[in-house]
């Protein structure tokens, strides 16, 4: 079993400095070699939410790799729907609103999503992934992440952050496309916001209700919690766990083997993504931070640590449609890491 090294706030308090014993602990100082080009792989956070990981963490994780002798970049890459993250620009400017910038930042897939590299895989989804080029050319990968509740996969940890968010938009497009969402048309009550926020102009208004045209419709999903009258749906059963098993297979061509560093961030946890501009009340109280280098075992740890503070499968319960495990069973079974784990207390 994989070892997830754990600092939990409720046996102490957080001091910055309690993060180097698990990184030691992992040998990240034999990881990363002198020189090395290292991608802090993260999410800013979209404006006007305030969950996502504080810039203090970050700052730290970077001297602390600076110190070892790798050269740190921060990175993210562009998202599908309309925001403040869905280009190169705009998203440098979210980045510094949210307060990161002291170290340096790179959109890692171009200006709009247009910069990857195919990379070969042998998947039940996927022969060619779409990897931001960045990212792919990085020696090394510091995948540090918000562990939070999602609304298309349960929840979002490090294999979301692995495999959707070093994915290049054309890989986005390719795991969402199975996503489809429909209209409700008698809880819908044609406010429209829904429209605001579709990148694709997928949403029209026909008969004071909204309409999704299924042609234009990327299956980013945003209008699902957009929608406050819960007026839109998809066929989650099916749907969600398909793109569960392709964000897996995104992640095992972005990890690279023997270079990557697993942080999972447990605080202000979220029932959503920290793509919205808010954030709503929180589903448990903070937990701690897990580090490991198996990306199947520091989700699974998360995902069970969660689960144990708020006395029930909090995850379920907030998205009842959508069976989370389903990401860890398939990164397991292509050989990604172990769900079986041992946590090891670092004070």
């Amino acid at each position: 079993m994989s070892n997830v090294y754990f600092i939990d706030f409720k046996k102490q308090a957080m001091n910055l400095d309690l993060l180097k014993k698990p990184l030691d602990r992992v040998k990240a100082s034999k990881m990363i070699a002198k020189s090395d080009i290292v991608a802090l792989k993260m999410h800013f956070g979209e404006m006007g939410n305030t969950a996502y990981i504080k810039p203090a963490y970050i700052n730290y994780l970077c001297s602390y790799f600076e110190n070892i002798g790798g050269k740190v970049f921060i990175t993210d890459t562009n998202t599908l729907y309309k925001g403040m993250r869905s280009n190169s620009v705009d998203h440098l400017n979210n980045a510094f609103f949210n307060g990161f910038g002291k170290f340096p930042i790179v959109i890692a897939d171009g200006m709009r999503g247009e910069s990857f590299v195919e990379v070969a895989v042998n998947g039940e989804f996927f022969k060619k992934l779409y990897i931001a080029s960045d990212i792919y050319y990085a020696d090394a990968i510091i995948c540090v992440t918000h562990f939070k509740g999602h609304e298309l996969t349960g929840f979002g940890g490090a294999l979301k952050n692995m495999g959707m968010g070093c994915a290049a938009r054309k890989g986005k497009l390719a795991m969402h496309s199975n996503i489809g969402p429909s209209v409700n048309t008698e809880k819908c009550i044609g406010c429209m916001e829904c429209a605001k926020w579709c990148a694709s102009k997928a949403i029209d208004r026909k008969e004071k209700k909204a309409v999704i045209d299924p042609k234009r419709c990327v299956g980013c999903g945003l209008c699902i919690d957009i929608c406050k009258a819960r007026a839109i749906r998809i066929n989650w059963t099916s749907e969600s766990s398909e793109m569960q098993k392709k964000m897996a297979e995104y992640a095992e061509g972005a990890v690279k083997k023997g270079k990557t560093i697993y942080i999972n961030i447990i605080n202000d946890v979220s029932p959503a993504c920290d793509c919205y501009s808010y954030n709503g009340p929180y589903l448990v109280d903070d937990v701690g931070i897990l580090v490991s280098d198996d990306i199947v075992s520091v989700d699974s740890a998360s995902y069970d640590l969660v689960n144990k503070r708020a006395g029930k499968n909090i995850f379920k319960a907030v998205h009842k449609e959508v069976d989370p495990t389903v990401q860890l069973e398939h990164a397991e079974k292509m050989g990604l890491g172990e769900r079986e784990y041992t946590i090891v207390p670092i004070s």
